[in-house]
């Protein structure tokens, strides 16, 4: 049973789910956080004062898309509907990334900055094998 949910946390990419920010809420919480302090701060009324700060509806707009960054991995229904590697692992059927033979060159893996992709690989690598 511990195995079912240890693989639940592997998204589709390979990552863990555990190690995201999205998963551990830490973002959403200090975004959360942040927001209740500066209503009690009453911040609004003093916002335009201070000039450096900028826009408050746009700083606040953020803020709430920060508090909003949750996720509960999506292999369990979450996961960024805009993620091209999760649409294209549920139209395939796969798991991951890892069962699919193309995913050494996958252009969808173009969003990780060299060095990342590099390790991003490495695990797919490792998951493809587990999973042989």
């Amino acid at each position: 049973m511990a195995e079912a949910k240890t693989d639940a946390l592997i998204a589709y990419c390979g990552l863990d789910c555990s190690r995201c920010f999205g998963y551990t809420k830490t973002i959403s919480e200090a975004s959360k956080g942040l927001r209740r302090t500066m209503r009690a701060e009453k911040i609004k009324q003093v916002w335009p004062s201070i000039p450096f700060l900028g826009d408050y509806d746009s700083f606040k707009k953020t803020l709430d898309a920060l508090a909003g960054l949750r996720c509960g991995g999506c292999r369990e229904g979450g996961g960024p509907p805009w993620c091209k590697i999760r649409t294209c692992c549920l139209k395939r059927g796969y798991e991951s990334c890892a069962q699919c033979d193309e995913f050494e060159s996958c252009e969808k893996l173009t969003f990780l900055e060299p060095g990342h992709k590099d390790e991003h690989l490495k695990i797919l690598r490792k998951l493809r094998k587990a999973k042989a």
